[in-house]
């Protein structure tokens, strides 16, 4: 993969120089957290009449920008989610929606009407046709993840007592997930291999004429079934050979742990839109940054969409959370991704925290873009690692 950038400088005139061209086509996922034309201007000026042009010019180059297989998710509250659609729509083709993910914003008691407790996270693609399919794990599903933890270190605990405690606790666990949550899909995962390790033995057998299996290389010898083929001498062999054999009267089943199980990816996200300011605060940066989106919605967004290595694209980069993302998947995933990043070089208003904190940082004239640098290069060297990626200031011009 290519090395990791940052570009300082005007999003739009950055994207269009000769020098960005190189990544036009083959950039797989975009996220953007763009002004929401709310009066809000400490990262960008979202108070004009030009809101909707601005962002029209940005997705027209974010579309020859991606790559065939290429997705690009885009925060936005209420007040432009109806334009932005519009605008989605006629840059890339009604029949490139992929769908609207909706996000947690924090409680409020000051609404004269409804309270809206809610984000958005739009989602358009280069061409439905080809993207592919998005799933996640369930370890990763926010939902899902400390329940499903849960059973499988009490079951390995239990594997240390014996194989019976094990799968009667096992069954016990099961059957309260699916009184509590009514998902049934867990009751697959019913075996505990010698480890304490939960698996489904998922058939082998296919639609197809029935007949006799011979393996003489591992001495599996298979009668026909009476009314299905047998999987592929291949395909048996291919899983004997990585472990994931498991046998029942002598007939085999595929493993498929619990633990790497995916599920489908819903629409209602348990992510809080508007809180990674506790992702700054881990860094010892409260307050750097107005209204951070936390790095576990973009790792979300990521690990659902990309599940090969990837080029991935912020070009409202902000604090910076979408390059602190990628570095988390690439060390908790084993994954190779890339990032680039685009980032304003606008001075801070001096009259707010983040202003303050870059200054006693020993920063003169602090700007965003050293503010995005700065959580980088903090949160780099909280994992032992050096500065890894390139920054490039103003190749347009």
């Amino acid at each position: 993969m290519m090395e990791n950038r940052v570009y300082i400088g005007d999003n739009l005139q950055t994207m269009e120089a000769e020098p960005f061209h190189k990544f036009y086509g083959k950039v797989n996922f975009i996220y953007i957290d763009p002004p929401y034309n709310t009066k809000n201007t400490f990262s960008y000026n979202d108070n004009n009449d030009e809101w909707t042009n601005d962002i029209l010019l940005r997705l027209q180059v974010a579309k020859k920008i991606l790559s065939k297989q290429g997705v690009i998710f885009i925060s936005i509250d209420d007040s432009e989610l109806s334009n932005l659609l519009y605008l989605c729509y006629k840059v890339f083709g009604k029949e490139n929606y992929v769908g609207l993910f909706i996000t947690k914003q924090a409680i409020r008691s000051n609404a004269k009407h409804i309270n809206t407790i809610h984000e958005y996270v739009l989602c358009f693609c280069k061409d439905k046709k080809s993207l592919p399919k998005f799933y996640i794990n369930r370890l990763e599903d926010p939902s899902e993840k400390d329940d499903i933890l849960s059973i499988i270190n009490k079951v390995k605990r239990a594997r240390q007592k014996g194989e019976d405690e094990a799968e009667k606790l096992l069954k016990k666990l099961i059957d309260d997930y699916v009184l509590r949550t009514g998902q049934t899909w867990i009751r697959n995962y019913s075996n505990v291999d010698d480890q304490g390790n939960i698996y489904f033995a998922k058939d082998l057998s296919t639609p197809g004429k029935p007949c006799r299996l011979d393996i003489d290389e591992i001495g599996l010898h298979l009668e026909p079934l009476k009314t299905r083929g047998w999987s592929s001498k291949e395909k048996i062999l291919k899983l004997h050979n990585e472990g994931r054999l498991a046998y029942k009267k002598g007939r085999p089943y595929v493993i498929e742990y619990l633990h790497e199980a995916v599920n489908n990816v819903t629409s209602i996200l348990d992510f809080y839109s508007r809180q990674g300011t506790n992702d700054l605060k881990k860094l010892g940066l409260d307050g750097l940054f107005d209204t951070p989106k936390p790095v576990e919605l973009i790792k979300f967004l990521i690990r659902c969409s990309q599940h090969e290595d990837s080029i991935i694209l912020d070009f409202y980069a902000g604090s910076g959370t979408t390059g602190q993302a990628v570095y988390e998947i690439n060390r908790e995933d084993n994954m190779n991704h890339s990032y680039i990043l685009v980032q304003l070089d606008e001075e801070m208003n001096e009259a707010t925290e983040p202003y303050e904190i870059m200054t006693k940082l020993g920063y003169t004239n602090p700007k965003v873009s050293e503010a995005m640098l700065h959580r980088l290069d903090t949160y780099l060297k909280s994992i032992g690692k050096e500065r890894d990626y390139v920054v490039e200031e103003k190749i347009y011009g």
